[in-house]
């Protein structure tokens, strides 16, 4: 573990837990899981005012940084805020370790499984103040409320769902195809990354990550520089492997599986209230699968819709963007309603 002054002059913690051996939900184990985290400001005394924020498919703990200090949305003069690496990325375990493509094929309930040990195990802490994160952030945090229904007091989920579908599986497809497809990815046994693979893989994604509005609006030079900082965005943080695997993750991603698809039942689970931020021109994640996650959660529950052209991206990770101040307002208004 080991302390220091991050680039927003906030103190953190960075430090990876730990668990040992563990078993994945689809079969294969490893025998040294580590989680990765990083944390922000103190516990209190009764260790009731941690936060834990979990990211997006290619995001990392330090996904939500621009909101966390003191005075922002996760104010650290108030709460102790946790941001997680899933499985498969950052610091935590993941194919390019060494297993490549023997790495087990994990889901978003493995995910949740190994915060929850380092949470619980790794930190001490038994209850959360809340759990929350955008887009596959949103699908760690519905697990964490149905598998983990008393732990929390609130939810927070910002373009959300609680499944893929069958469009965002032929994206997935598609930008597979495109990193494997590169000869330098040599079946998954690659010694140097491939990275033409990836930028191209990039590409098709570019688009679904925005609206046709948002495009439109850009003149041909920010269409490009925004087109290229996708891919090399991708290429300087992710391993193919290792972002293969965490996009599969997402792609094969259902809540109701373990309920015999039932997905009312499933979210039925959740008892904390919660907070749900979709965006109005999101196509990664459309309308009708976040209407199916707000008609299925019975308590207390907060529906907003982020007006942006931005789509999918309209998440507010931008400061100084009315996104950004859009969704700092709703969840600082939804943690102030959870009491203290």
């Amino acid at each position: 573990m080991s302390s220091f002054v991050g680039a927003s002059g906030l103190g953190e913690t960075e430090a990876v837990y730990r668990l040992g051996r563990f078993a994945f939900e689809n079969g294969g184990e490893i025998p040294d899981m580590k989680v990765g985290y990083v944390t922000w400001g103190a516990l209190n005394a009764a260790r009731s005012n941690a936060i834990l924020l979990v990211p997006g498919t290619s995001g990392t703990r330090h996904s939500y940084d621009a909101h966390i200090g003191p005075g922002k949305t996760y104010d650290t003069d108030k709460y102790f805020v946790i941001g997680a690496d899933p499985i498969g990325g950052g610091t935590s375990s993941q194919p390019k370790d060494g297993l490549g493509t023997a790495f087990p094929r994990y889901t978003i309930r493995d995910m949740v499984r190994a915060q929850q040990a380092m949470v619980t195990k790794g930190l001490g802490i038994s209850k959360l103040f809340a759990v929350g994160g955008s887009s596959m952030g949103s699908f760690q945090t519905v697990e964490w409320g149905i598998n983990f229904p008393g732990v929390m007091r609130g939810l927070i989920m910002l373009v959300p769902a609680a499944r893929s579908d069958n469009h965002f599986a032929a994206v997935v497809d598609a930008f597979e195809a495109m990193i494997t497809l590169d000869p330098a990815y040599q079946g998954g046994r690659y010694t140097v990354n491939p990275e033409e693979g990836i930028r191209r893989a990039a590409l098709i994604y570019f688009p679904w990550m925005s609206s046709d509005e948002y495009l439109i609006s850009l003149d041909d030079k920010a269409y490009e520089a925004a087109k290229q900082a996708a891919g090399e965005r991708w290429v300087k943080e992710w391993d193919a492997n290792s972002m293969l695997w965490r996009y599969f993750a997402s792609r094969g991603h259902d809540a109701s599986k373990p309920f015999g698809g039932d997905m009312m039942k499933a979210l039925g689970m959740i008892k904390a209230p919660a907070l749900l931020l979709p965006s109005m021109t999101d196509r990664t994640i459309p309308g009708y699968l976040t209407r199916e996650l707000h008609r299925g959660l019975r308590g207390q529950v907060v529906y907003a819709e982020i007006p942006s052209i931005r789509g999918h991206s309209a998440s507010g990770a931008v400061p100084g963007t009315a996104e950004y101040a859009y969704v700092s307002q709703k969840i600082r208004g939804f943690l102030g309603g959870l009491g203290e």
